[in-house]
């Protein structure tokens, strides 16, 4: 029987989504695949091990124990930097699978992204993941199934090339000036050599055509419920689906009705957020242990906030993904991640008021591989 884990996270994001991926992973590593059903190459997902602490990217969560990464037609992708991690990972032998619809990012989906963000200071990751989203719903397309072809990948960069400069032709002087001053150390040639340089790291797949080299299905989610473009709060939104909507899609298309399914909620023990967006108004927090924070302030996320937990908040976050489950039978756990960071937290409340909708909940102190605490059933 196949089994379906699928790893969302509660919040804004950056609650532990790639210890639980890891964590996943690590239990039948050669029965298992990680599938990134939503976001790309924007991610941050670390993982920590006796010899290395990285943060994943463009390769699954699980790629440290050897399982490989599958990614739907739902996400996006970027050569360059695929080739840069991978060639990092490579001890680990990192592999992709890629559907042949996954959408490709280029420098000019990122500058415009970054001239764009500088205006409107919503908050982004500043690597063009929405821009390259934006820019296939308005037809102008550039999938990894034309990597294979280095004429239609110059054709794809020209079209692009000359969709953002007609869009520039609305946009004020300051933007015009920021996006190509962004592009003023470009190399286009390098980015092409990179299109074919990462050929040794993926293929071009189709879920049906390796679900049956595989028993365990992790779909490793993106970002946050709570940034999702349909339950988020604009304009501090995402330009996908961060719930379980598109896994859950996935699951009803491609396995069969027998398949489990369990979903691992993450949230870390208090709130996080990057920049401007909302947080809801609960008390301040004094954290210990954070020295090794991997989430940053940074120049287009913005500032890193943290606040205590708000359980309405994550109660709105489960009922929200709860819409997408279409009558499913769901394992539904929930996952309380940086324990060790708020020594003062006491989960008795948190469980009182969430544990009704889970069958187990679990803790982690620290990014550490395994879950050392259970702390109800």
């Amino acid at each position: 029987m196949q089994q379906c884990s699928i790893v969302i996270d509660l919040g804004f994001g950056d609650a532990g989504k790639g210890l639980t991926t890891d964590f996943l992973a690590s239990q039948q590593p050669e029965k298992s695949i990680v599938v990134r059903f939503s976001g790309g190459h924007q991610i941050g997902h670390t993982v920590t091990t006796d010899v290395l602490t990285h943060t994943f990217s463009n390769f699954g969560s699980g790629t440290l124990v050897g399982v490989p990464t599958f990614y739907t037609e739902h996400t996006t992708v970027f050569p360059p930097a695929i080739l840069q991690e991978g060639n990092f990972l490579k001890k680990y032998k990192p592999q992709l699978y890629v559907h042949p619809l996954a959408m490709i990012t280029t420098m000019y989906d990122i500058a415009y992204n970054r001239a764009f963000e500088k205006q409107q200071n919503h908050g982004s990751c500043g690597l063009g993941f929405g821009t390259t989203i934006a820019r296939n719903k308005e037809e102008v397309y550039f999938f990894a199934n034309d990597l294979q072809f280095n004429w239609v990948v110059k054709q794809r960069l020209k079209s692009i090339r000359t969709y953002y400069e007609t869009k520039l032709l609305h946009q004020p002087k300051s933007v015009q000036e920021y996006y190509f001053n962004e592009l003023s150390t470009y190399d286009e040639d390098y980015f092409l050599e990179t299109c074919s340089a990462i050929k040794p790291f993926y293929q071009l797949a189709r879920l049906p055509e390796i679900a049956a080299s595989f028993e365990h299905f992790i779909f490793e989610g993106s970002q946050g419920i709570l940034l999702d473009t349909q339950h988020g709060f604009h304009p501090h939104t995402t330009w996908s689906y961060t719930t379980s909507k598109n896994a859950i899609q996935l699951i009803k298309d491609h396995f069969a009705h027998n398949a489990t399914v369990r979903i691992f909620y993450t949230t870390r023990c208090y709130q996080t957020r990057h920049g401007n967006g909302p947080m809801s108004e609960t008390q301040s927090v004094t954290l210990k242990n954070n020295d090794n924070e991997a989430n940053e302030t940074n120049e287009f996320q913005g500032e890193f906030r943290t606040k205590g937990l708000d359980s309405e908040l994550l109660n709105y976050a489960l009922q929200c993904d709860a819409i997408h489950h279409q009558n499913l039978l769901i394992e539904k756990n929930l996952i309380i991640t940086c324990l060790d960071q708020l020594p003062n937290f006491s989960p008795a409340d948190l469980i009182e008021n969430l544990a009704p909708n889970f069958s187990s909940v679990h803790g982690s102190y620290g990014p550490m591989r395994k879950f050392v605490k259970q702390l109800t059933t």
